[in-house]
């Protein structure tokens, strides 16, 4: 069992589930244009609010037991103890639906005040649709998580594919019939349905079940603590990421402002898919299983790897980004969307400069430190708020993507400074100041191919020489230690084309 958690078989796991991610991506991207182009800004964005709606009950529902589940039956997997991680199984599933149930209550009672705007339909459709949507997903996420403490990364690989395609299908199919608002919401629906079908059918498959025995007081006394701190912090992320702004849009923008917000807000989302899904993925199962194997000192050598490589993917995600937003939206979406260009630019140069965060958000779960994991995410969401509320009624649209882009990088700065403070972890600032560098000099060969030719293909034209450009100069500044094409030549190896990269590769690297 513990040769999952190995070193090349993570690698493998980020891998397929980055592959995965492309697939997912790719489908669910032509998925939502299908969607907004049959539907125009107005319904498209009230049809957007609904699934944010919906996803926001599903981390609701999940609170911090996803988080647990992942932190704890990884570790008791990492001490070889099976029966250990069954019962824990158990415990996390009945504590999962009883959070079901009384979310759903709450959501029930408060349908006056979270309709979208603008909704002319009949209010318990809504409410149908949001809360079956969001139970499936929730029962979907949680048999995901339980599946990856035991080191099965690849269930939640291969369903997502799947899934997505089938929505795609589904979405085609939607648009040539002339669905209108109701008729695509059915499709949301079937789709969400069939998630935790397929998940169910294969973790029986794969062996992963649940003990009904007693878990052992001692490890609950752990679980617990880490628990109720981790549903604070989840609360308090979910109301943190673009929700006030996507709330506040609906309520006193619109629902086309909130389409233009939701455009921007998923294509950044994708972009980082699709560059670090695969590691976001084995992350804290990894650190999980280090941290039972060898404590903090074996944990913090991966934080430090994770950092280096979660900030380089991170800056390619926001110059190419940068170049190609209003591209990407002119081609998938049309003229009408055109507002979204703007958005998108910004919120793709943060997402890419911000995107360690998560591995500093890892680190301090794995490593019992909720308390100050919640910390920052109670003044995430207290500082998101009020930095919305100040801005979103002033300048609309503009004000919610500023107070996005303003309280993302300040959380950053807040949580890495608690990291360095509370667990005496060196952060690889040289490091990232080589690939800050050589960002820059991407940044100076693409910027003035964008000035002179301001056009599609100029700017699609800067996206590509920023992107070989920044690689370059990164290998140029031995960004890369030996250690890392040691990783990388293990698995090049047995690809017969990629042989001889990690020597050439190994030539720009340094020792550690």
């Amino acid at each position: 069992m513990s040769e999952r958690f190995g070193g090349k078989a993570v690698f493998r796991s980020a891998l397929l589930i980055t592959g995965s991610t492309y697939v997912a991506y790719a489908a669910g991207l032509v998925t939502n244009m299908i969607i907004a182009r049959g539907l125009g800004p107005a319904d498209f964005g009230r049809y957007s609010y609904l699934v944010w709606l919906s996803g926001l009950l599903v981390v609701f529902m999940n609170n911090g037991l996803t988080t647990s589940a992942i932190r704890f039956i990884s570790e008791c997997m990492g001490r070889e103890d099976a029966p250990a991680a069954r019962k824990l199984h158990r415990w996390f599933a009945a504590r999962h639906w009883a959070a079901c149930a009384v979310v759903g209550g709450v959501f029930l009672a408060a349908l006056p005040w979270v309709k979208p705007a603008g909704w002319d339909g009949h209010l318990l459709t809504f409410a149908a649709v949001a809360l079956a949507a969001a139970l499936a997903r929730a029962w979907y996420l949680f048999g995901v998580s339980v599946a990856k403490g035991h080191g099965l990364f690849g269930l939640e690989a291969a369903s997502v594919s799947l899934l997505a395609v089938a929505n795609l299908v589904a979405a085609g199919i939607g648009l040539l019939a002339g669905a209108h608002l109701l008729g695509f919401l059915l499709i949301f629906v079937l789709h969400s349905l069939a998630h935790p079908l397929v998940i169910a059918r294969w973790s029986r498959k794969a062996g992963v079940q649940a003990d009904p025995g007693e878990s052992d007081p001692a490890l609950l006394a752990r679980v617990r603590p880490h628990l109720y701190w981790t549903v604070v912090l989840t609360f308090a992320a979910a109301l943190s990421n673009k929700s006030v702004e996507t709330f506040l849009l609906n309520s006193l923008v619109g629902p086309e402002a909130v389409g233009f917000f939701t455009i921007a807000a998923a294509l950044t989302r994708g972009g980082v898919d699709l560059l670090s899904s695969g590691l976001t993925t084995i992350l804290m199962p990894t650190m999980a299983h280090a941290y039972g194997a060898g404590g903090v000192e074996r944990v913090s050598r991966i934080t430090s790897d994770a950092a280096r490589y979660f900030q380089y993917l991170g800056l390619l995600l926001a110059g190419v980004g940068a170049f190609w937003a209003a591209p990407a939206i002119q081609i998938m979406y049309g003229p009408k969307f055109a507002e979204a260009a703007l958005l998108l630019e910004v919120m793709v140069v943060v997402g890419g400069l911000t995107l360690t965060q998560g591995t500093f958000g890892a680190l301090l779960s794995t490593t019992d430190n909720q308390r100050v994991r919640a910390g920052v995410a109670v003044f995430s969401v207290v500082f998101s708020a009020v930095t919305a509320l100040l801005l979103v009624p002033r300048f609309g649209i503009i004000g919610a993507v500023v107070a996005h882009a303003i309280s993302s990088v300040v959380v950053l700065v807040v949580v890495a400074l608690l990291v360095v403070r509370t667990l005496k972890i060196q952060l690889p600032l040289a490091d990232v100041g080589r690939m800050l560098l050589a960002a820059a000099g991407g940044a100076a060969l693409a910027l003035p191919i964008a000035l002179l030719a301001p056009g599609l293909l100029g700017r699609l034209a800067a996206g590509v020489v920023y992107a070989v450009a920044y690689i370059a100069c990164s290998l140029f500044l031995r960004v890369w230690y030996t250690r890392d094409m040691a990783v990388i030549g293990s698995v090049a190896q047995r690809i017969t084309f990629l042989r001889g990269v990690p020597a050439l590769l190994e030539r720009w690297s340094r020792p550690a």
